[in-house]
């Protein structure tokens, strides 16, 4: 306890204490050079505005680099726009756009994260011949920032556009731009502190980090708190995957009981709930935990009922001898049409149980606000109830009145059902197969005025690859382009390139029926990023270079140039990578290039739903996997993730965001091992 007489540090005492000791000789041998450090050091003290900027070095590698750390938590996403445009690509090819994975065992590092926060960091690396250039750039702009005339850091987007924002990024598989949106929304406010914890459970749960979720603070109270059947079917899919599944692998029951007498398993959910109302992962965990409590009665119960509704293959092996015993002990609430979560029908009216019978019904139940139909649009987002409950027609006339729904609606009401229906609809889309032409082009064509950022990308590219699907007329593949590629000079850039290039891809990948309509919209995309290919990376230079020869484009892309650093190049050696995903022709594509160019890295592919021997052989012998999120479903990126050494998210969906994020992992493996361990020479999930 501090004594009666103890000074608390002032704000800027303690800013001094953190620059003295990030500039310490001992820890940074840019200390050693006073001249050097001395305007980014007095800028970090003085400056008010501008982001803190401080060198360091390793002399024995000869390596430096640039912390830039944004003073306040909020600012963390306009000081990536100022680093791309002050310093990357042209003269930082990474670290300018994806805050730093701090390292808790570097002092530098561990003391940034305790006073700015773990997200707050950039880590900027120049070739030896730029970096002149990278200091001078870096000094110009916190002078431009701390001297520029007075302005918000950030326009405020209402709450509901940043909701709508995160189901987009959750949908589009842009994991890591629903995780900036879930802190803006929390720093923001307006949300209870309930509802936000469900959007961590759901981001958590899509990325199929259980162990994370079981571990998020305040669980406990938010199921005290009877959340939305969703919310629990995400935890408790969490928990056969963190605890049951491992052990049923070694057909170790006794075991699968025991883990879940663990403090961080939230056991009374195990105790309360209908295995027949929720999906296969978290019905077997109700199972188990039956077991674990010694309630054979009420668990033989519980297998009659899910036979009973035709799901009998949720039961584990395990369970099998308990089956006989149930066959008279069918609960009296049991639905005999229960298939999956979602299947209750919430009440509209008092005791009125409600239904819909077709996605119109439901999408204009969801635009006109009514809870009951947002509550079972959440449920159906739970591992792909959504087909299941409301079958897709695939007539031609179901498909236009369903655009015709669409296009009547006001901006209040289509924003309804882009947040809380679109993610169970595409899912259903995808899933189904089938053809919905008019329906797809309607939802990209009202997405046309929105501004085209990461998580609005990133579902444009689920519908630019749903719509290829349906073998479109020339008519409606011209209409559909047309809108794909209005205001593409606002975005397309050496920073989003990967996202331009995986819309290319899709339309290479796909048979065409306008080649003349195809080859125009390849060229809209790529023809911002020609001009400025010498800041391309490695990777998408060489996929914009393939898809070109591919769509027989007249681009002349020039050969990637490795920088005149005096550094040797970073050489990629054997490994095994396994990638996951539930579009097919993406993960062809994956293993197609990934073969060309990198014949030496071993590629498998896995669509699989749920778990199987095979595949927790394929993740445990891979070096790491990568996780195509979108559309994914829970299970399956849950059994991965818990058997995987490390874990890399995309920034899209697509085959050269994939195939980026895969050589980006392997030359950071290839880098670490270089430096010595102490630079960082550690495993890391991104």
């Amino acid at each position: 306890m501090m004594g009666a007489d103890t000074v608390q540090p002032s704000p800027a005492e303690s800013l001094e204490t953190f620059v003295e000791l990030f500039l310490d000789p001992r820890h940074n041998a840019a200390g050693k050079h006073p001249d050097w450090c001395a305007p980014f050091r007095d800028s970090a003290l003085q400056a008010k505005r501008a982001p803190v900027v401080l060198p360091r070095l390793w002399e024995t590698v000869d390596e430096s680099a640039y912390y830039v750390i944004a003073r306040r938590p909020n600012e963390a996403g306009v000081v990536r726009d100022l680093l791309v445009a002050f310093a990357g690509p042209s003269l930082v090819k990474v670290g300018y756009d994806v805050p730093l994975v701090l390292d808790d065992g570097d002092v530098i590092e561990t003391a940034i994260a305790a006073r700015f926060g773990p997200s707050s960091t950039f880590k900027l690396r120049a070739p030896r011949e730029k970096r002149k250039e990278l200091h001078a750039a870096l000094t110009r702009m916190l002078g431009l920032v701390e001297h520029s005339p007075q302005r918000a850091w950030s326009a405020p987007k209402p709450l509901g556009r940043l909701l709508t924002d995160f189901e987009a990024a959750l949908l589009g598989g842009a994991s890591q731009v629903a995780a900036e949106l879930l802190d803006q929304i929390g720093r923001q406010g307006g949300l209870s502190v309930a509802n936000l914890k469900h959007l961590q459970i759901k981001r958590l749960a899509v990325m199929g980090q259980a162990r994370e979720l079981l571990a998020l603070p305040g669980l406990r109270e938010v199921l005290l708190q009877d959340p939305p059947q969703a919310v629990k079917d995400m935890v408790l899919s969490a928990i056969y995957a963190a605890c049951i599944e491992p052990a049923l692998a070694e057909d170790a029951v006794d075991q699968a009981c025991a883990a879940l007498a663990q403090p961080w398993v939230p056991i009374a959910l195990l105790a309360e709930e209908n295995p027949v109302r929720f999906s296969d992962a978290a019905a077997a965990a109700l199972l188990f935990g039956l077991l674990a409590r010694g309630q054979e009665a009420e668990l033989a119960g519980a297998i009659a009922a899910l036979d009973q509704v035709q799901r009998s293959a949720v039961v584990p092996r395990a369970l099998e001898s308990y089956r006989a015993a149930g066959t008279h002990l069918v609960p009296a609430d049991v639905d005999a049409g229960a298939v999956g979560p979602g299947t209750a029908g919430p009440a509209v009216d008092a005791g009125v149980a409600w239904q819909p019978a077709t996605w119109q019904e439901l999408l204009a139940a969801v635009a006109g606000g009514e809870k009951a139909a947002v509550r079972l649009c959440r449920d159906m987002e739970v591992d792909g109830a959504a087909e299941a409950e409301l079958p897709l027609a695939a007539d031609t006339d179901a498909d236009a009145t369903l655009a015709e729904l669409l296009d009547n609606l006001g901006d209040a009401a289509y924003e309804n059902v882009w947040r809380y229906a679109l993610s169970p609809f595409l899912q259903g889309v995808a899933r189904s197969g089938l053809s919905l032409p008019l329906t797809l082009a309607q939802i990209t064509a009202s997405s046309i005025g929105q501004r085209r950022d990461p998580a609005n990308l990133a579902v444009l590219d689920l519908l630019l690859e749903l719509f290829l699907r349906t073998s479109p007329s020339a008519e409606d593949y011209d209409e559909f382009l047309e809108h794909l590629t209005v205001r593409v000079q606002e975005w397309v850039a050496s920073e989003t390139a990967s996202q331009a290039l995986d819309f290319v891809d899709r339309l290479a990948a796909f048979a065409t029926p306008d080649q003349p309509m195809r080859a125009q919209a390849a060229l809209e995309l790529l023809t911002p990023l020609y001009r400025h290919a010498q800041r391309l990376d490695e990777a998408c230079l060489a996929s914009a270079r393939s898809l070109t020869h591919e769509l027989e484009l007249d681009l002349d892309w020039p050969a990637w140039q490795q920088p005149d650093s005096g550094e040797e190049a970073v050489a990629i050696g054997p490994a095994n990578v396994l990638v996951y995903g539930m579009d097919a022709g993406v993960l062809d594509r994956v293993q197609q290039w990934m073969a060309q160019q990198y014949p030496q890295v071993k590629v498998s592919l896995s669509a699989e739903k749920v778990g199987s021997s095979r595949l927790r052989e394929v993740a445990r012998h891979a070096d790491f996997s990568v996780l195509i999120t979108q559309c994914a479903t829970h299970a399956a990126t849950n059994f991965i993730s818990q058997h995987s050494q490390a874990v890399v998210y995309p920034k899209g969906a697509g085959s050269v965001s994939v195939v980026r994020a895969i050589v980006d992992e392997l030359q950071h493996r290839a880098r670490s091992a270089q430096l010595p361990a102490a630079l960082g020479g550690r495993r890391r999930a991104r």
